[in-house]
């Protein structure tokens, strides 16, 4: 009996050693898996890089190449359209690349690049051109203030959110002669 006593008198304190060192090792991967996450968040792009990176989403749009498409953007990313339609990533990678309309020009106009902790914000005037997928259609062809939000994920930099508001053309000016007489009521 004498024997098992000590051996039950061990097993508590061997017990309290295995879970520190369980916890201990937790700790560490947890700790390097941050790390990651912040070196990565830290890798700050030049203006010149963030702008390529934004060109290159463009190009691929336009290619409707699903795989470049989707290594640029955040899973969680959102696609806000002119016409209020939201789209996930899996929704835009579909539409860009298989939808009704084809994406055939896609290109920023004396764009300006806003740095954040973490991220860079691209705005700036867009010309976007859509066509039917139908042979022959002819491209509706859009101006867009747009603005696109880069984060630095432990992956590299993605496109997290696209939106574009069309710019709408000035009101025409009032007929030859006058004023415009105002609606009759009634």
């Amino acid at each position: 009996m004498i024997g098992w006593e000590k051996r039950d008198a061990r097993l508590p304190a061997m017990r309290r050693s295995i879970v520190a060192l369980g916890m201990v090792l937790l700790t560490s991967v947890a700790g390097a898996k941050f790390a990651r996450a912040q070196a990565a968040a830290k890798t700050q792009l030049t203006e010149t890089q963030v702008l390529d990176l934004q060109k290159r989403f463009q190009d691929a749009t336009v290619a409707a190449d699903a795989a470049d498409i989707g290594k640029l953007m955040a899973d969680d990313a959102l696609f806000v359209h002119g016409n209020a339609l939201v789209q996930t990533k899996a929704e835009f990678l579909e539409a860009a690349t298989k939808g009704q309309f084809r994406i055939t020009k896609y290109e920023i106009k004396s764009p300006k690049v806003v740095f954040f902790d973490g991220g860079a914000i691209v705005s700036g005037v867009e010309d976007v051109a859509l066509a039917l997928r139908v042979a022959g259609a002819q491209p509706l062809e859009v101006q867009m203030r747009v603005s696109a939000v880069w984060i630095a994920k432990p992956s590299g930099w993605q496109l997290m959110l696209n939106q574009g508001t069309p710019i709408q053309a000035p009101p025409s000016p009032p007929a030859a002669g006058g004023n415009a007489a105002p609606p009759a009521s009634r």
